[in-house]
């Protein structure tokens, strides 16, 4: 019995209504004494549950010319009951959630100025939010993103929206790719480990939906560079798993700028998948 006092406690009733509950689920009829009796919990708490539940139609009170007597409803009634509480609940405070995000957030951020925004910041380890981070700085540019990538753990071949609409606005996307093997991919939404033949489709899709693509032997550094002015960098160590690197985002435009500089040196040595296919081919010949 005192396992289902727990769980009838973490569902939101309370130590002395659980105790109720379960004396009046074997059955019997009983008046609000013998009730308080068998709980074991004070008869002034117990007349008060019995009305709450009574009014909650979990149990009938059945009036006599000597006492009230208090009997539960049929239990599969009393699980529906309490279940659809739960439904509302849930529907309610979701509700009231989305209501009161659409209200924040037109005035996220509303009053912080330039100045106040944070020239370096650093995300260290595990964080779950470092995708929103990279987001932000995506949104706030307009004319160009220029991306240098280490493909590792599970890649996801869909092109997502945000970079169609991105570039429908006149934005460039540039990216340039490490040739590796080192990921998986969802192919019909089971995850297989890549291969070459693989990895050149991939490539493929993406220059044909998501702006140039262009190959290279090795990338020394995971980063993004947006319209110049914020750079992304997701700091490469073998040693440590994808998700708990530290990144860091520099807002400073000379520092941007030199990191274009780099970018656009690497992408003029790179080469197109067309001809990277074709020194893979040479080489194997």
């Amino acid at each position: 019995m005192e396992d289902i006092v727990k769980n009838l406690e973490s569902l939101g009733f309370t130590n002395y209504e659980s105790k109720v509950f379960c004396v009046l689920f074997e059955g019997r009829t009983m008046t609000a004494s013998e009730i308080a009796k068998e709980a074991k919990i004070p008869r002034t708490s117990t007349y008060d549950i019995l009305r709450s539940f009574t009014k909650k139609g979990i149990c009938n009170e059945i009036s006599t010319s000597s006492a009230a007597l208090y009997e539960i409803i049929d239990p599969k009634i009393v699980e529906d009951k309490i279940q659809k509480d739960f439904h509302d609940t849930y529907t309610s405070r979701v509700s009231k959630l989305k209501e009161s995000f659409e209200k924040l957030h037109p005035v996220f951020k509303a009053k912080e100025s330039s100045k106040e925004k944070r020239e370096v910041e650093l995300i260290k380890g595990f964080n779950k939010h470092r995708d929103l981070k990279f987001m932000e700085l995506w949104k706030e540019s307009s004319k160009e993103m220029l991306l240098m990538n280490k493909l590792e753990g599970h890649i996801d071949s869909e092109v997502d929206e945000f970079s169609m609409n991105f570039m429908k606005q006149g934005g460039v996307i540039k990216t340039l790719y490490e040739v590796g093997y080192n990921f998986k991919i969802s192919i019909d939404g089971i995850w297989q480990n890549v291969t070459e033949k693989n990895f050149f489709e991939i490539a493929g899709g993406l220059q044909d939906d998501v702006g140039a693509v262009r190959l290279t032997d090795e990338v020394f550094q995971t980063m993004a560079i947006f319209d110049r002015k914020a750079v992304y960098v997701n700091l490469i160590n073998p040693a440590i798993s994808k998700n708990n690197r530290s990144d860091v985002i520099i807002r400073n435009e000379n520092y941007a700028k030199a990191m274009a500089e780099y970018f656009d040196d690497c992408w003029t040595r790179s080469h197109t998948i067309e001809e990277y296919k074709k020194l893979k081919l040479n080489k194997k010949q």
